[in-house]
């Protein structure tokens, strides 16, 4: 099920937080909402790339960090090759995986922003939101897509 919402996805009370990642330098976590979950969730981060230093991390992969009691979950997809150009075909694939993973492990919901349609510059009406109905719309899972994204700290 699909759920478009608005708000700030920082505050949401999903189990999962999935978020777009570039798989070229996991180092590069410092724009976007890459930026604002590393900083309120710097735990998350280091297990992601302690991981992406020893294995290879490739387009349209998952990589999961589990839920704690003082934060949700976080999937990071690989969804582009560097920071600023997110690829259809990554984007496919980890949507493919991230549905597979949420049906196979019985995830009740997961929040994702207009993933790809950011920093990766992919036309969300036109791309993005079409991939996301076709491999999310039918799961068991709750996915809640934040069209509108609203920072309480910032102000927008």
């Amino acid at each position: 099920m699909i759920k478009f919402v608005s708000g700030d996805i920082l505050q949401t009370r999903s189990v999962y937080i999935a978020q777009g990642v570039a798989t070229e330098s996991q180092e590069g976590l410092g724009t976007g909402l890459a930026l604002k979950v590393s900083t309120k969730w710097p735990d998350a981060q280091k297990h992601f790339k302690q991981f992406t230093r020893s294995q290879n991390f490739q387009g349209g992969d998952i990589f999961v960090v589990r839920p704690t009691k003082s934060r949700p979950g976080i999937i990071y997809i690989g969804t582009q090759p560097d920071m600023y150009q997110a690829s259809l075909s990554y984007l496919n694939r980890g949507l493919r995986k991230l549905a597979r993973y949420c049906d196979k492990n019985e995830i009740a919901s997961v929040s994702l922003p207009k993933i790809g349609a950011g920093l990766g510059k992919l036309d969300w009406e036109e791309e993005v939101k079409p991939l996301l109905l076709k491999h999310l719309a039918e799961q068991k899972t709750s996915f809640f897509i934040y069209e509108d994204f609203k920072n309480e700290y910032e102000g927008n």
